[in-house]
């Protein structure tokens, strides 16, 4: 990911922050053009990042006097991401945990083992569920306007629940297919950092 797109992100919770810590929720209304930033070089075509952009102005506009709305976007963007990996589970689609697995051992020059299949597909539900609850408590604090809450959870609880699914992932790995060579924790996390979404295009 770009080094801007970091700070970009970075800078979501630290306005949330600033806005709570000032007294002034209406700060948060800048939150929705900064994360529009984010998504806009996933758009491929000009009418769509201009349609994109526009609706996060209108968004701000509407959070300058409804501040929970800038709140919403983790939640949302949680939830879809599960949505979607369950939809990759229906019949005569590759689960999204298999093709991250196929993603991985290409860049490695090694091919995934076919017997992991099943695993791979039941790890995409894992993944979808895990997702979809983030999201969802992330809504749920949002929808109340619980900003102290929503910026640990969305800012400390979500990423240590995610590392925690994967290394939970590479341990149980390990035991059911002792025969097969799998990387260290550091070496897992730097192949999953690696895969970007614009590799799923291809």
């Amino acid at each position: 990911m770009p080094r801007w797109r970091l700070i970009a992100l970075a800078l979501y919770p630290v306005l949330v922050y600033v806005s709570l810590y000032l007294g002034r929720p209406e700060l948060r209304s800048l939150c929705l053009p900064l994360l529009a930033l984010l998504f806009l070089p996933l758009l491929p075509g000009m009418v769509g990042r201009t349609m994109l952009m526009g609706s996060a102005l209108a968004l701000a506009g509407l959070a300058l006097f409804a501040p929970s709305l800038a709140l919403w976007p983790p939640g949302v963007i949680f939830v879809g991401i599960g949505i979607w990996f369950a939809g990759t589970l229906r019949e005569g689609r590759t689960p999204f945990i298999e093709r991250f697995a196929n993603l991985v051992h290409a860049s490695n020059g090694t091919e995934a083992p076919g017997h992991a299949r099943r695993w791979l597909k039941g790890w995409t539900l894992a993944w979808a569920i895990v997702l979809a609850a983030i999201g969802g408590v992330a809504l749920w604090l949002a929808a109340g306007d619980r900003v102290q809450i929503w910026l640990i959870w969305v800012v400390v609880a979500a990423p240590l629940i995610m590392l925690t699914t994967l290394w939970l992932e590479l341990l149980l790995r390990r035991r059911v297919f002792p025969e097969d060579e799998h990387p260290g924790l550091i070496r897992f996390l730097l192949d999953v950092i690696r895969i970007q979404p614009h590799h799923f295009a291809r």
